[in-house]
């Protein structure tokens, strides 16, 4: 996940190109920052604490774990990369960027963080302290662990609309007309013609189906949902009294 770009625009009270190439890059630091911070924020629990990985977070570790950070430009590129051990697409966007009047930041080694082994760099552009925070694998942006990533993704899909309308509109809503149909079938059987039993079965369950399909796709709550899907219950059993007394096909007495 990332932020595929932020624009802005500064300008210095003292009229100081210096002081807005700061600014951006303090602006810089502190949204890479952010693409760790929020994903942590946003799927940490009060027992689990969910741990990002950014460009920043990465180049911190680094330098915690007591590696060399280099500031890299095009005096120092070769002895540079003779030093560091990252990633291959990592030191060859090192290497375009730097050929390109870039000025890199990066760590020695690569990193392994709660499973994720990688790196983190930064591209920045001296003219304008505008830069690309990166972490290994090409990604703009930040790095959530695989198990709290597809937690997350497992919470939006329970959290999307039809699925949400079927695990607690529609399956719960509808459990009244579905209870209802399997009774009505099984007096059927009971009692009519097996061939002709069998067609009114399958009305039976094609309606309460399209009833469930509309149920999901309505996003109804579930109070009245299981008030629909009662009075559908309802609806079917005095269908089938009514063909029970008053079809040949079966059993009158």
């Amino acid at each position: 996940m990332g932020m595929d770009k932020l624009k802005q625009h500064r300008v210095s009270k003292t009229n100081n190109n210096q002081e807005a190439i700061a600014f951006n890059q303090r602006i810089g630091a502190r949204m890479s920052a952010m693409e760790h911070l929020v994903p942590e924020q946003m799927f940490s629990t009060e027992t689990d604490k969910a741990q990002g990985i950014s460009a920043v977070k990465a180049l911190a570790i680094a330098s915690q774990q007591g590696q060399k950070i280099w500031t890299i430009n095009k005096t120092n590129l070769n002895l540079a990369l003779s030093r560091v051990n990252l990633g291959a697409d990592a030191e060859n966007d090192i290497r375009n960027a730097v050929n390109a009047g870039k000025i890199a930041t990066a760590h020695e080694n690569r990193i392994n963080f709660n499973g994720w082994v990688g790196e983190g760099y930064i591209l920045m552009d001296p003219k304008t302290g505008a830069g690309a925070y990166m972490i290994s694998g090409g990604g703009n942006g930040g790095f959530l662990s695989k198990a709290m990533f597809w937690l997350g993704a497992f919470i939006g899909f329970l959290e999307s609309k039809p699925i949400r309308g079927l695990l607690f509109d529609g399956l719960l809503a509808g459990i009244g007309a579905i209870v209802g149909a399997v009774l009505n079938i099984v007096e059927l059987m009971s009692k009519c013609h097996m061939g002709f039993a069998i067609a009114v079965t399958i009305i039976l369950l094609i309606v309460t189906i399209i009833f469930e399909a509309l149920l999901i796709m309505s996003g109804v709550g579930f109070f009245l949902g299981l008030l629909l899907g009662v009075l559908l219950g309802r609806l079917e059993s005095m269908f089938v009294d009514h063909l029970l007394a008053t079809t040949p096909l079966c059993n009158q007495e």
